[in-house]
């Protein structure tokens, strides 16, 4: 058996990612998991914030890349990993300005509209994307 697992993160716009990793770990919504090759099947929620891939060595280790998910649904498999996602960054595509510019917004219309009213939920979505953004930007991350 192998020791890598291969990843594919799928946008709506492309296949941001295609390819063999040692380690995943994933922002699930009941917490964050790690896959590694031989993982069990299963398919479950993720919810927004950081997916890393690689094996950390030490905490600035520059092999383990990191990118920010709008949450999705990922599907494990014992050999292949595929995450679903709307929206996914990399960590040095980010953009501090417009990360803080979009939290700013997302937090105004979330405010601005009543807790029963439908869009609740994706303007929360965009806050939580933000703010594991600036997680990402001020090294607070997984």
């Amino acid at each position: 058996m192998s020791i890598f697992i291969h990843l594919e993160v799928v946008t709506p716009e492309s296949v941001l990612i295609s390819e063999d990793t040692d380690l995943v770990t994933a922002p699930g919504v009941e917490g964050y998991f790690g896959v590694m090759a031989g993982h069990a099947p299963m398919v479950t929620l993720l919810k927004p914030g950081v997916m890393t891939m690689g094996f950390p060595v030490g905490p600035e280790d520059n092999r383990v890349k990191r990118y920010v998910i709008a949450g999705g649904y990922v599907e494990v498999l014992p050999e292949k990993v595929t995450i679903l996602t709307e929206r996914a960054v990399a960590r040095e595509d980010l953009n501090r300005q417009q990360v803080e510019q979009e939290l700013k917004d997302a937090q105004e219309r979330l405010c601005a509209i009543p807790s029963t009213d439908g869009q609740c939920a994706y303007w929360q979505n965009r806050v939580d994307f933000a703010n594991a953004c600036l997680s990402v930007l001020n090294k607070q991350m997984v």
